[in-house]
């Protein structure tokens, strides 16, 4: 078993291993870079889990923009409200996050935070796409 997938198992619920969307490509990309031998690193693994991050966040922002450019004002307005309540709670939850793992010592703790972070955005980011596709659907 490689170091990646025991700390992806020891982060995962089972919940959250079955809900990884299988055509998801920065789930599919994370996974392939936990999984070279050059990332077994402490380092190696966090720079996945942050690049993994960035593309989620990526994509959250261009679901965002696509969904607050095709939904009616007040539903527009309803995501808006929803998005900065995600984001007050996505940074108190890494405030959280960051002193709960503060209290740990041990380099295996430093990728397990960063994929705590990366999962957070990854959810909301897949959210997001779900309702744009929905929209996409025909009346």
């Amino acid at each position: 078993m490689t170091r990646a997938w025991l700390l992806l198992t020891l982060l995962a619920s089972p919940a959250d291993l079955a809900a990884m969307p299988s055509g998801d490509p920065t789930g599919t990309s994370l996974a392939r870079c936990l999984e070279r031998e050059a990332n077994a690193s402490t380092a190696g693994q966090t720079e996945c889990e942050t690049e993994a991050l960035r593309d989620y966040d990526r994509r959250l922002n261009l679901a965002y923009a696509a969904l607050l450019r095709r939904l009616p004002a007040p539903a527009a307005q309803s995501l808006r409200q929803s998005q900065r309540a995600w984001i007050t709670f996505r940074d108190a939850e890494d405030r959280a996050r960051t002193a709960i793992y503060a209290t740990r010592s041990g380099t295996m703790y430093v990728p397990m935070e960063a994929a705590a972070g990366t999962i957070l955005t990854r959810d909301r980011a897949l959210q997001l796409e779900g309702y744009a596709r929905i929209l996409s659907i025909e009346r």
